[in-house]
């Protein structure tokens, strides 16, 4: 999973992430932001998955929830969530690419970590 971190012209943060990944973009700038509360409950709750004293962390945002395991991270836009109209075209599929994305939880748990050093230096 590739991406970077850059400041906006604002100077807040923005995460970018390479092109299948692009709700962890979303998820890091928009729902997870500066937020070190929001930051240490995700540590937490890693520490707790890999120690198997819970099962599974749900992170719910605005626009896009969070699903840990002790395997893997989803994250999926609340979009997806909506019911589809009933009438679509047979054969008609919905586009959710840009919509959910996963990775590995130590993945996650680096990236999580690099950006937790990103928002804290200015």
């Amino acid at each position: 999973m590739n991406y970077q971190f850059i400041r906006d012209l604002q100077g807040s943060p923005v995460a970018e992430f390479e092109m299948g990944s692009e709700t962890f973009s979303q998820w890091f700038t928009q729902e997870l932001g500066t937020d070190k509360s929001k930051m240490d409950a995700l540590f937490n709750a890693i520490q707790q998955l890999e120690s198997r004293q819970i099962k599974e962390f749900l992170l719910q945002g605005d626009d896009v929830n969070l699903l840990l395991d002790s395997y893997e991270v989803e994250a999926r836009s609340k979009i997806l969530d909506v019911d589809a109209p009933d009438e679509l075209p047979e054969g008609t599929e919905l586009y959710d690419q840009e919509s959910i994305a996963g990775c590995g939880l130590e993945d996650f748990t680096g990236v999580l970590e690099s950006w937790r050093d990103f928002v804290s230096s200015d």
